[in-house]
């Protein structure tokens, strides 16, 4: 039932046929009994309409999804830190004037908090794996910066973080975006294979792996041991070929889908100040998990 009063609220971009936003959107605003509406605004010429049709439509916030997120950065007036380092936004908000933000690399260290807090711990020993170079890489990393410099006792971080990436160009890029710091570098395929035992933690962000998508992985199957958790944030299919290579050798998994979850929760928090419940999110995931199997 909708009125009047009823917020607006949708997803820009394009294609956006198999779009989850609906479903994580709409479902909370249901169960927090928030009086809000999540549609689905595609097209191929947001750049030549502008924002400003919404805004007249009294749409309250957008998320924003490919080829959209560096242009949704460069139309706001107040924007994030994280934003503002990677150069792109997912969220725009339409209160004072627009405001960007960037819930992806939030999203994704949620996961991993929820997973085991251990992982983000900057005083252990053990290392961080972060496999590609592209912008998922990016706002993960900067995410993770934040994580480990906000719980370093005196600032002193002792967990490194590595990149295995084939961009060289992009992979300096992020270097320079984080200040160079002392606890990120980058490493090779070959130096991965021999380290692996020094690694916990592998996070795969490129599309090697997506329904559609083909392309040699980063890493070879036997890295894989019963020590480490690989987090590959590709949700379709539920199950990559290197999740089931990790799987086999008896690694922890952090679904793909949990990112996707993670990030449209604190776009929901953004949207309407509704600090949301643990029971709404287990509801939320459950409805998640479904719709992709089904997919599948």
């Amino acid at each position: 039932m909708y009125s009047k009063h009823t917020e607006i609220f949708g997803i820009l971009g394009y294609p956006l046929g198999h779009t989850l936003s609906p479903w994580i959107h709409n479902t909370l605003f249901q169960l927090s009994g928030y009086d809000g509406v999540y549609l689905v605004f595609e097209n191929q010429h947001w750049k030549e309409i502008g924002l400003r049709p919404l805004m007249e439509l009294g749409v309250r916030g957008v998320s924003v999804t490919i080829p959209y997120k560096e242009w949704a950065y460069s139309q706001a007036n107040i924007v994030c830190e994280a934003s503002k380092t990677m150069g792109s936004s997912n969220t725009l908000l339409f209160r004072d004037g627009i405001e960007a933000v960037n819930t992806d690399g939030t999203g994704a260290v949620r996961s991993i908090l929820q997973a085991n807090p251990n992982l983000l711990d900057p005083h252990q020993e053990k290392q961080i794996l972060v496999l590609g170079s592209g912008g998922s890489a990016k706002g993960i990393l900067f995410a993770i910066a934040e994580s480990l410099q906000k719980n370093a006792k005196k600032g002193k971080i002792q967990r490194k973080v590595n990149i295995l990436a084939r961009n060289e160009a992009a992979t300096k890029e992020i270097l320079f975006s984080l200040g160079n710091p002392e606890w990120l570098g980058v490493t090779t395929k070959e130096t991965s294979m021999e380290e692996a035992e020094n690694y916990d933690l592998i996070i795969h962000t490129t599309p090697v792996g997506m329904k559609g998508f083909s392309g040699e992985p980063l890493l070879n199957s036997d890295f894989f041991t019963k020590k480490h958790t690989l987090f590959d944030i590709v949700y379709n299919p539920l199950e990559t070929e290197l999740v089931k290579q990790a799987k086999k050798k008896k690694a922890k998994i952090i679904p793909g889908y949990h990112m996707l979850l993670y990030q449209g929760i604190r776009q929901f928090e953004l949207f309407t100040n509704i600090q949301t419940k643990q029971k709404w999110i287990r509801k939320v995931e459950s409805i998640l998990f479904k719709q992709l199997k089904n997919r599948s």
